[in-house]
């Protein structure tokens, strides 16, 4: 199996441009979203949230490429299982308000999760992106 870690290099680097803002400015955008939701246009409630999904694949797909080439057991069940799942489910629920609309119930405490979910995504797949531990088998 090839090693498919290099693909959590498309949350930092060249590439991440074409995916819309970086993860830095999704998370105060999330937050200023939770803080004044509703004083926006249903189009901007969308765009943020369409490229909110977009950095929620990315998650999703780091998160699945450490899962398959991390050596420990105890962090694939303990760490990328978990954030597989958290970025699944948050991943589902982003694209269903981008393309429904505004109105569900805790969009405000949904918009903070989505900040937090991209600032913990930033960091352990910064973390895990070059161990050894993900390098290719020998």
């Amino acid at each position: 199996m090839d090693n498919y870690s290099n693909t959590v290099n498309w949350f930092f680097g060249n590439a991440r441009e074409f995916f819309g803002p970086e993860p830095g400015a999704l998370v105060p955008l999330n937050i200023l979203a939770a803080f004044f939701a509703h004083e926006h246009s249903d189009a901007s409630m969308r765009i943020l949230h369409g490229y909110t999904s977009i950095g929620l694949v990315i998650g999703i797909f780091s998160a699945f490429s450490i899962f398959i080439n991390i050596r420990s057991k105890f962090k694939k069940i303990r760490v990328f299982i978990p954030l597989l799942i958290i970025n699944v489910w948050a991943f589902y629920t982003n694209t269903w308000v981008a393309i429904n609309g505004m109105g569900i119930p805790y969009g405000k405490q949904f918009h903070i999760f989505l900040a937090i979910l991209i600032i913990v995504n930033y960091f352990v797949f910064r973390r895990y992106a070059n161990l050894k531990e993900v390098a290719k088998k020998i």
